[in-house]
């Protein structure tokens, strides 16, 4: 079936949208029985294989917390949607964390319903991580509730693999990347993201 791009962009767009409205139904629907989210890319992906994985997701970083996407740009190919976004995040009790990604959206008809079957969401845990350790009790409160809620949710083994999808390939690959945008002539990129084994 051929993709319609309003469709596309709809289903796409529905996603921050329940976010925001702390709709985990709603949410939750637009993956439709077969999916993979990896969130950040690096960490361990949450796969439709792994009964209430994507329930435990939910209630481990979006319920506690009030989310907003400011988005830059969108582009559509097809079924894949991928989009310049900032996160931002307001946690108990009212700390803001700002997080600069890249989102991946890839979409497919199944038995004629557009759904989500990957997202994937690069973005730095260091850089977030490091908005969390400011010296002031709201941010102590903020940052040890997120680990404890993880820990908890998530369990000691997967929550070690989040905590560690903050290994990267650096500022190396960054600049590589640039240089060999450069050489085609592409120069002025403000956002360069190093994430798992990718850089976007």
């Amino acid at each position: 079936m051929t993709p319609d791009r309003a469709d596309v962009l709809a289903l796409v767009r529905s996603s921050p949208a329940f976010v925001g409205a702390h709709d985990k139904a709603g949410w939750i629907g637009i993956f439709g029985s077969e999916y993979v989210v990896e969130d950040p890319v690096g960490a361990r992906p949450v796969r439709s294989a792994d009964p209430g994985a994507l329930d435990r997701f939910w209630d481990t970083f979006i319920a506690p917390n009030d989310i907003a996407f400011e988005v830059a740009q969108d582009w559509v190919d097809g079924f894949d949607v991928a989009r310049d976004v900032t996160v931002v995040t307001t946690m108990r009790p009212g700390v803001v964390v700002r997080t600069p990604a890249h989102l991946l959206y890839q979409t497919a008809y199944v038995g004629g319903v557009l759904e989500v079957r990957r997202m994937a969401a690069h973005w730095e845990p260091l850089p977030v991580y490091a908005q969390l350790l400011r010296p002031t009790r709201a941010h102590v409160v903020a940052g040890l509730g997120q680990f404890v809620r993880m820990f908890r949710t998530l369990g000691v083994v997967q929550s070690l693999q989040f905590v560690g999808a903050a290994r990267h390939l650096g500022r190396r690959r960054k600049r590589e990347l640039r240089e060999n945008l450069a050489t085609k002539g592409i120069t002025g990129v403000r956002k360069v993201i190093s994430s798992g084994n990718s850089v976007t």
